[in-house]
């Protein structure tokens, strides 16, 4: 789900999907994913043997049955698919049920019902092993494949325009290739500081109330950023390109910077307020609710 990024910092509440805030909302906290994660990858291996199968069944239930309620909720597109897996980790509980009944109501419990589906001692003995070994190697094979088409999920270093930027325009007007907008509608600026694979976002709002996102690399001292279609309506998340422009800057003191476009100039100055979200921290101490 990645991580926190200042290219949301221009999107409102209400213009965001259910499953667009869920996303934002995990994506502020890396620890909850790992270790959201890693309770799925207990299930998993739990599972992959009969004398803890029963276990496993069990954290899957519940793992997945949080998962498809957020799906569900939220109105992500795997609803189906989360709620069947939640179904047969259940049915897999059942042979183990009255154990469970019997624990929660603070009672003895009998031996763990490690089912089979075949009693041929070689099969057993066959498959006691092999089962468990193959399926490691397809979960190490599959995350190794995943892992690494992603980088492992490790962020670039912030760029020298990460930020979030209020912009004042000046000069000519230079029209945005692809876009009905000016450089003089551009009204914010954000600037990712996370970088995967060389992909970096970032976003535009402009002074009629649009929002557009996109990407951006640097080169030297020139950016460039390609744009999605402008925000609106029940957009797919994966879109081609529809605009670009590009930009030489320099840096204004501490917070700003000046971009040039074919006679267009923009002075864009770093906007705590639009930040707050993302440099507001973590305080131990007990001290009044900042609830905004």
């Amino acid at each position: 789900m990645g991580y926190s990024d200042y290219a949301d910092a221009l999107v409102q509440y209400g213009e965001m999907s259910p499953m667009g805030l869920l996303w934002r909302f995990m994506a502020f906290s890396p620890t909850v994913q790992l270790l959201a994660g890693l309770a799925e990858l207990l299930a998993v291996i739990l599972l992959l043997f009969r004398r803890t199968a029963w276990l496993g069944a069990l954290i899957a239930a519940l793992d997945m049955g949080v998962v498809f309620l957020l799906n569900l909720t939220f109105d992500v597109p795997v609803k189906q698919l989360s709620g069947a897996m939640t179904l047969v980790a259940l049915i897999l509980l059942i042979p183990n049920l009255g154990r469970l009944v019997s624990f929660l109501l603070g009672r003895p419990t009998r031996a763990a019902v490690n089912g089979r589906i075949w009693k041929n001692r070689r099969f057993i003995a066959i498959t006691r092993w092999t089962s468990p070994l193959l399926a490691l190697v397809i979960i190490a094979g599959g995350g190794l494949a995943v892992g690494s088409s992603v980088g492992w999920g490790q962020s670039g270093e912030p760029t020298a325009l990460s930020g979030v930027y209020s912009a004042t325009a000046e000069g000519t007007a230079t029209d945005i290739e692809g876009a009905d907008h000016t450089t003089d509608d551009i009204t914010q600026i954000a600037f990712s500081q996370h970088s995967v694979n060389g992909y970096s976002r970032a976003s535009l709002r402009y002074s009629n109330g649009d929002y557009q996102d996109g990407t951006y690399s640097i080169d030297g001292d020139s950016v460039s950023l390609r744009l999605f279609p402008i925000r609106q309506g029940a957009q797919g998340l994966i879109r081609d390109y529809e605009a670009e422009i590009g930009f030489e800057y320099t840096r204004i003191g501490d917070d700003g910077f000046r971009l040039n476009t074919d006679g267009a100039e923009m002075m864009i100055r770093s906007d705590a307020e639009r930040r707050f979200f993302f440099d507001r921290g973590f305080h131990w101490e007990s001290d009044v609710p900042i609830n905004r």
